[in-house]
């Protein structure tokens, strides 16, 4: 894991090449890497609707991926717009298996990165018995050939 101020070097370079990262730590101190950086928040619980919920593993996987590709690419971004998405509940692209494929193909480039929030402190919640948060598995799954380039944090 690379130390924040790595992270906040790469943020600070002229133009990204493909960056897709993962931070670990709280959010606050992400904030803290990113500086005076223009970022926006993505949480992808955010691309469900409660009253509609999907009916199985399938249909959620389509919803949750098509859901946010049409998000990704509504985002007004270019040389005079950078734009940093922090993506909080990264879990469910693990559970559903959607990986990472809509953030390379419809967002990151040369004016946008994203960054993949995995606060450590989730596993310290009260979570109900049968839910559980393994930042570990988490880690592994994005650190697969073709996923993230760098892990970042705070205890590096």
């Amino acid at each position: 894991m690379k130390p924040a101020a790595q992270l906040h070097t790469l943020v600070g370079s002229r133009t990204w090449d493909k960056e897709l990262v993962m931070w670990m730590g709280t959010e606050k101190d992400l904030q803290q890497a990113l500086g005076a950086a223009k970022y926006s928040t993505l949480d992808l619980l955010d691309l469900f609707d409660l009253g509609s919920l999907p009916v199985d593993d399938e249909s959620t996987r389509d919803q949750l991926r098509d859901r946010l590709r049409e998000r990704l690419r509504a985002v007004q971004r270019g040389p005079d717009n950078r734009v940093i998405l922090v993506v909080k509940s990264i879990g469910l692209l693990a559970r559903y298996n959607v990986g990472l494929k809509a953030f390379y193909d419809w967002f990151i480039g040369d004016f946008t990165m994203v960054v993949l929030l995995l606060d450590g402190s989730s596993e310290e919640m009260d979570w109900p018995e049968e839910v559980r948060c393994e930042s570990n598995r988490l880690i592994n799954y994005f650190s697969e050939p073709g996923m993230m380039k760098e892990v970042f944090g705070t205890t590096a």
